[in-house]
C-alpha cells in the first residue's frame, strides 16, 4: 500500500506539470564562429508559440519542427519542439531570452539561457556529459526498424495523363514506442506537388499484417499534377527516429524490477519509391480552345444587367468550378464586340487542397463599357478540358447574352439600328457672333517692303542646320550618359543583389513567403542591372534568351530557373521547395556564377 501511495504521489506530481515550455541548449561555452543548438520541448496542447528573438546570434537555421509520440499502454501523448541553429558572432556574455505559448489562455514561458562566447583565437571548453538513460544511442538498431517499425508509400493510381492528379501517402508502420522523430523534405521533380497538412496523431488506426498488430499513422499525403510524360519516379522518404526499447542489462532500482528499464535507441526508416507512366493526352479531338485542364468542370457566366446606357459600366462574371488543375489553368480568351471598352478580368480563387484532389472554383470578373447606343449579342464562352474518367475531350459553353444599350437620354434605338451618329444641329445666328461670309471681292495691293531676303529670313533659314547639329550633340552626349549610367547598373549590379540578399538573411526566422519574396527579388533585381534590362520588361523568356546570348552555362542557367521556381511555388505549395537556409545559400552561388560568367 506504501508503495502504490507512493507511485500514485509522483504521477500526481508528473500530471501538474504536463503543460510546459522548456528551453535548453547543446553547449552553454563557445568561440567566436561556432554553431550551437537551441531548442524549445513543449508538453501538452499548446498554441501561438512565439520565439525569442535572438538578436545577439546568426540564425543559420530554423525553426525546425519535430514531433514527439509515445504510446504507453493503449494512451497516446505528443509533444513538439521548435529547434534553431545559431552562429555566435561576438565575444560576450549573452542571454537567450525565454519563448511563449499559450496554454489554455494562459501564456507560459521558458526560463532564459545564459550563453558565455570566448575571442575566436581560443578554443571552447569541451562541456563533458555523461549520456543519461533519457538520451538516444547512436546504434542503429536494423532489426528493430524492419520488424517493429517501417514506411510504406500508397499511390491511387500508377497510370496517369499529363495534368492528372495523383494521391501520394506515405504511412508509418509502428509496434513499437516513438519519442522523437524527423523528416526529409522529397524532391519532386516532373510534378507539380501540394501537400497536404496531417497530423499524425490524428490519423491513427490500427492494422495487423502477417499476425502482428501495428499502429498506422499518416506521415505525409502529397497532391502531385504530372507536368511530363513519361516515365517519373514518386521519391522515396526518409526519416530518423529515436525510439524507446527494453534495456535488459540495467537493473539498478526498485522501480526498475517492478517497472523494467528502457533506452532510446536512434534508427533511420526509408520508404520505398513508385513508378508512375504518364502519357500525354491525345491529339485526337482536341479543340482549339483547349488550354490544358483535366479534370472534372462546370462553366457558369453572369451578368448584372442586360439593359445599359452608354458610357456606363456592365459586370459580368465567369466562374469556372470543380476538381482538377485547377491553379494551372485560366480562362480561354473571350471576344467582347469592337464597340465595347473592356479591361482585364479581376481573378478569384477558392481552392482547396484535400485527399481527393484539388477542388474549388476560380472566378473572373470582367469590366465592360460600351461606347455606342444599339443591340449588341455578346459571344457564347466556351471552355474545354479532358476527362481522365472517360479519356476524352469536353467542351462547355454558355449562352449567349443578348444586351440593349440606350442612348444617353434613355431612349432605345429604333429598327434596332447597330449605331447612333452624332446628332448635327442647325446653324444658329447668336447675337453677332456667328457672321455670314462675305461674297464681295476684297481689294488687293502689294506690300513695297516684304520678307524674302531679309536679315529675318536669312536667320531663320539657318535654324534648321543649327538645330540638326545641336541635336546630333545632345543624343550622343545622353546616349554616352546612359552607356554610362548601364555600366554602373552592371557593375554595382552584384553588390546591390548582396544587399537584397542580407534582408533575405534577416527574415530567416519569418514566414516563407516574405523570405522567398526578398530571394525572388534579388534575383530578379540582379538579373535587370547585370543584363541592362528594364525591370518592366523582364520575363522569363526574355531572361533565357539573353543569357544564351551571353553563352552562359545550361548549369547555371539551370540552377537560375530552378529558384526563380520556387520562389513562385512556395505560395502554392511552401513544403515541397528548399529550406530557407539551403535557397540563401543558393542563391549567392547562382550570383557568384553569373559575376564570373558574365
Amino acid at each position: 500500500m506504501r508503495l502504490i501511495a507512493i507511485i500514485s504521489l509522483i504521477l500526481l506530481n508528473f500530471s501538474a506539470f504536463s503543460q510546459a515550455i522548456t528551453a535548453k541548449v547543446n553547449r552553454t561555452t563557445l568561440s567566436v564562429g561556432d554553431n550551437f543548438q537551441v531548442s524549445f520541448d513543449i508538453e501538452g496542447d499548446g498554441s501561438n508559440f512565439s520565439a525569442p528573438s535572438f538578436e545577439d546570434f546568426g540564425v543559420l537555421s530554423g525553426p525546425n519542427k519535430s514531433s514527439s509520440m509515445q504510446w504507453v499502454n493503449g494512451e497516446f501523448s505528443s509533444s513538439l519542439s521548435y529547434s534553431y541553429i545559431l552562429r555566435a558572432v561576438n565575444e560576450g556574455v549573452f542571454t537567450i531570452q525565454p519563448a511563449s505559448i499559450k496554454f489554455n489562455g494562459n501564456l507560459a514561458q521558458s526560463t532564459p539561457i545564459k550563453i558565455k562566447v570566448l575571442p575566436s583565437g581560443q578554443r571552447a571548453a569541451a562541456q563533458q556529459k555523461t549520456q543519461r538513460q533519457g538520451q538516444p544511442s547512436t546504434h542503429t538498431n536494423v532489426k528493430q526498424s524492419t520488424e517493429d517499425l517501417f514506411l510504406k508509400l500508397y499511390v491511387d493510381k500508377k497510370k496517369a495523363y499529363v495534368g492528372e492528379q495523383i494521391i501520394a501517402t506515405y504511412l508509418l508502420y509502428m509496434n513499437t514506442q516513438i519519442v522523437n522523430y524527423s523528416s526529409s523534405r522529397p524532391v519532386f521533380n516532373g510534378f507539380y506537388a501540394q501537400e497536404l497538412e496531417v497530423d499524425p496523431s490524428a490519423s491513427l488506426v490500427n492494422e495487423t499484417i502477417n499476425g502482428k498488430q501495428y499502429t498506422v499513422a499518416t506521415m505525409k499525403k502529397v497532391v502531385l499534377t504530372p507536368q511530363k510524360s513519361g516515365e517519373i519516379i514518386v521519391p522515396s522518404l526518409d526519416m530518423e527516429m529515436v525510439i524507446r526499447v527494453a534495456d535488459k542489462q540495467r537493473r539498478r532500482s526498485m522501480f526498475d524490477q517492478f517497472f523494467g528499464s528502457f533506452k532510446n535507441v536512434k534508427v533511420q526508416v526509408k520508404s520505398n519509391d513508385e513508378k508512375i507512366n504518364v502519357s500525354r493526352l491525345p491529339a485526337q479531338g482536341q479543340p482549339n480552345d483547349f488550354i490544358g485542364a483535366v479534370g472534372e468542370f462546370n462553366l457558369k457566366t453572369d451578368i448584372d444587367r442586360t439593359e445599359v446606357g452608354v458610357n456606363e459600366a456592365i459586370n459580368l462574371t465567369v466562374n469556372l468550378s470543380g476538381k482538377g488543375n485547377l491553379e494551372l489553368i485560366s480562362l480561354p480568351k473571350i471576344e467582347f464586340p469592337t464597340d465595347f471598352e473592356t479591361y482585364d478580368p479581376k481573378t478569384k480563387q477558392d481552392i482547396s487542397v484535400t485527399a481527393a484532389g484539388t477542388k474549388g472554383k476560380r472566378t473572373f470578373e470582367y469590366v465592360l463599357i460600351p461606347r455606342y447606343a444599339g443591340e449588341f449579342k455578346l459571344k457564347p464562352i466556351s471552355f474545354s478540358y479532358f476527362d481522365p474518367k472517360s479519356k476524352s475531350y469536353k467542351q462547355l459553353s454558355s449562352d449567349p447574352i443578348s444586351l440593349n444599350v440606350l442612348k444617353a437620354d434613355g431612349e432605345s434605338l429604333a429598327n434596332g439600328a447597330a449605331h447612333i451618329a452624332p446628332k448635327k444641329e442647325d446653324v444658329q445666328i447668336i447675337g453677332k457672333d456667328i457672321r455670314f461670309i462675305k461674297t464681295d471681292l476684297p481689294e488687293l495691293k502689294r506690300k513695297e517692303s516684304g520678307f524674302y531676303r531679309s536679315n529675318l529670313f536669312y536667320a531663320l533659314s539657318t535654324l534648321p542646320f543649327v538645330g540638326m547639329g545641336a541635336s546630333i550633340f545632345l543624343f550622343g552626349f545622353f546616349r554616352s550618359q546612359n552607356s554610362d549610367i548601364n555600366a554602373l547598373k552592371s557593375k554595382r549590379a552584384g553588390g546591390i543583389a548582396k544587399k537584397h540578399l542580407a534582408k533575405a538573411t534577416k527574415l530567416l526566422n519569418a514566414e516563407n513567403e516574405p523570405f522567398y519574396d526578398a530571394i525572388s527579388l534579388a534575383l530578379f533585381g540582379y538579373i535587370s542591372d547585370k543584363l541592362v534590362i528594364p525591370f518592366s520588361e523582364l520575363n522569363r523568356e526574355k531572361i533565357e534568351e539573353t543569357l544564351v546570348s551571353k553563352k552562359v552555362s545550361p548549369n547555371t542557367q539551370e540552377k537560375l530557373k530552378k529558384a526563380l521556381d520556387e520562389c513562385e511555388m512556395v505560395r502554392f505549395a511552401p513544403g515541397i521547395v528548399r529550406g530557407k537556409e539551403e535557397m540563401l545559400s543558393a542563391s549567392k552561388q547562382i550570383i557568384e556564377e553569373l559575376e564570373d560568367e558574365l
